[in-house]
């Protein structure tokens, strides 16, 4: 199991970390996306996530928010 995925989109890089369950607000595993230490999105991991899965994850979540401005999305 992986717990920290590097993705390089479009001359940005965006770092996934999974983070343990007493540390999320929900209560359950989640992977944080962040750019440059800001964090843009998360969503709940599972046991056997693999990198590519979380690749894919992410890069269909930055495909689908490509049109919000800038400040709607962090620093994406």
């Amino acid at each position: 199991m992986t717990d920290r995925v590097t993705v390089p989109w479009k001359g940005k890089e965006y770092e996934a970390v999974r983070k343990a369950t007493n540390e999320s607000a929900e209560g359950v595993p989640v992977w944080q996306v962040r750019r440059d230490g800001a964090l843009i999105t998360s969503f709940p991991a599972n046991a056997g996530d693999s990198a590519s899965e979380i690749k894919e994850k992410i890069v269909g979540w930055l495909r689908g928010n490509e049109s919000r401005p800038i400040h709607d999305v962090d620093r994406q």
